[in-house]
């Protein structure tokens, strides 16, 4: 059985693991695409946003806050939701001061953290793939090379070549099973300096909601 296995290995060599490196880079390169056009679009106007709604908190226009919020919902119509948004209207929407019910700190502080975890599903979107493929390419593009050495020393023992004739036949099978290993650190790099990447933003974003999170809290227990 496990000679069997062996031989098939050896007859399969690299370039079924350079086919699944390929897509495997197809996919990366899509999805780090959608990820970059979603966290562009998803703050599309955040500064600005963030600025009049602390504005308008500050001189207590409750009403007025709300109105901003929904509007932006309203012209981001579902898709690429942002962190602080959907947060504040939560809050915004809780609160007496807004016409709704007072609630304490702590409970208002579980309504934005609940929000900004649903909000976050969409913002660690495919971030988890482009870890694993930044991670593991590297592995798979071994295991080509070594079934790639493997193969090249099973036909120089079915050859029968030697001497120079059979080192050329060796050597020329090795270069070409280390293709395997070139691609896969060609796949892992740009996959995980885009995760890296993301993963900054994301993070940055959540402290800036996090930080958005305190101040309405705090302005509507005054």
């Amino acid at each position: 059985m496990i000679n069997a296995v062996f031989k098939a290995f050896t007859v399969l060599g690299s370039e079924w693991v350079l086919v699944i490196l390929l897509l495997l880079s197809v996919l990366s390169i899509a999805m780090t695409l959608e990820r970059w056009q979603f966290y562009r679009k998803a703050q599309s106007g955040i500064a600005a946003f963030r600025s009049s709604l602390r504005t308008l908190i500050v001189e207590a226009k409750w009403k007025e806050s709300l109105a901003l919020v929904e509007a932006r919902i309203a012209a981001k119509k579902g898709k690429y939701p942002d962190l602080e948004t959907d947060m504040a209207y939560t809050l915004l929407t809780h609160t007496k001061a807004a016409g709704g019910q007072a609630v304490s700190p702590a409970s208002m502080n579980q309504l934005a953290q609940d929000s900004l975890t649903r909000s976050r599903i969409a913002w660690d979107k495919y971030l988890t793939v482009l870890a694993s493929i930044g991670s593991n390419t590297p592995f798979f593009g071994l295991f080509g090379t070594v079934l790639g050495i493997m193969k090249a020393f099973a036909d120089l023992g079915t050859g029968g070549a030697a001497g120079a004739q059979g080192a050329t036949q060796v050597s020329a099978g090795i270069a070409e099973a280390l293709v395997a290993t070139a691609i896969g650190l060609f796949v892992a790099i740009p996959a995980v300096v885009s995760y890296n990447t993301f993963q900054k933003r994301v993070k940055t974003a959540a402290m800036e909601a996090d930080a958005l999170k305190s101040f309405l809290i705090g302005s509507m227990m005054k």
